[in-house]
């Protein structure tokens, strides 16, 4: 009778014990979860110029056909133009990351959300402090006859398997349409700003970067391409007044 009871209570003491080691573990693996998605953000201390302040966001995450990183959204809710942009990846990608400058007004919480395929969304954010109105701030001239001449660099040549920075760069100037008037954010003017940027590797497309007036003038963007053999990378731009402009650069294949 005392064995049976014995055996009994050490059945139930394993059961609760098993329970809550399962509870553990799943929350050991959530925390993994969110560690492997959350999104890095780099921006300066102090960014002294409002109008070209540095972010570089990135998430350290396998780039696979059924599991990877499929977006960054980035904001920040205290400017007076709080959508920075939306930037697209593919696993053609190789990593998940880019690298850009924007305006800010008055600086706060940057908030990007990373959107990965089989997990959902997940939320990583960074403090910034910033100098000066960078979202009010209007060029001394808005000289609309001198835009384009987009660029692109990258390697010269990379092996089969491996990941390069693409640097895609084009002459064209920003403005939101606010101005500061009476203490208040007024709209002076429509926006005119680059509005996107799609990357295509062949007929393929890999990335779509969606931004938004709060994107620096000349905006120089860096993302990354994985480099499967010679192809033709294609990205085409286009501003908010629907003009659009075409650079070409061709990859080869170190042997």
């Amino acid at each position: 009778m005392n064995f049976s009871l014995s055996r009994r209570v050490f059945i139930k003491q394993v059961g609760v014990g098993s329970i809550t080691l399962l509870g553990v573990t799943r929350r050991l693996f959530g925390q993994g979860i969110d560690r492997l998605h959350r999104p890095v953000i780099d921006v300066p201390i102090l960014a002294q110029d409002g109008t070209a302040v540095p972010v570089k966001i990135s998430v350290d995450h396998p780039m696979e056909r059924d599991h990877f990183i499929q977006s960054l959204d980035v904001w920040l809710d205290t400017d007076p133009v709080p959508h920075k942009g939306t930037f697209f990846f593919t696993p053609e990608n190789g990593k998940a990351y880019v690298a850009f400058h924007m305006r800010s007004g008055v600086g706060g919480v940057l908030k990007v959300v990373g959107e990965c395929s089989r997990h959902g969304r997940f939320v990583g954010t960074a403090e910034l402090r910033v100098e000066g109105g960078g979202c009010t701030t209007a060029p001394d001239k808005l000289d609309k006859d001198r835009l384009g001449n987009p660029m692109l660099r990258l390697p010269p040549s990379a092996r089969a398997g491996e990941i390069v920075e693409v640097r895609a760069k084009i002459d064209h100037q920003s403005y939101t349409g606010l101005i500061e008037k009476g203490g208040k954010i007024v709209r002076e003017r429509p926006e005119f700003y680059l509005k996107s940027m799609t990357v295509y590797l062949g007929s393929k497309k890999v990335s779509e970067f969606a931004m938004t007036s709060a994107v620096s003038p000349n905006p120089l963007i860096r993302f990354p391409l994985k480099i499967e053999g010679p192809g033709t990378l294609r990205v085409v731009f286009k501003n908010s007044e629907n003009q659009q402009w075409e650079a070409v650069h061709s990859i080869q294949v170190a042997g």
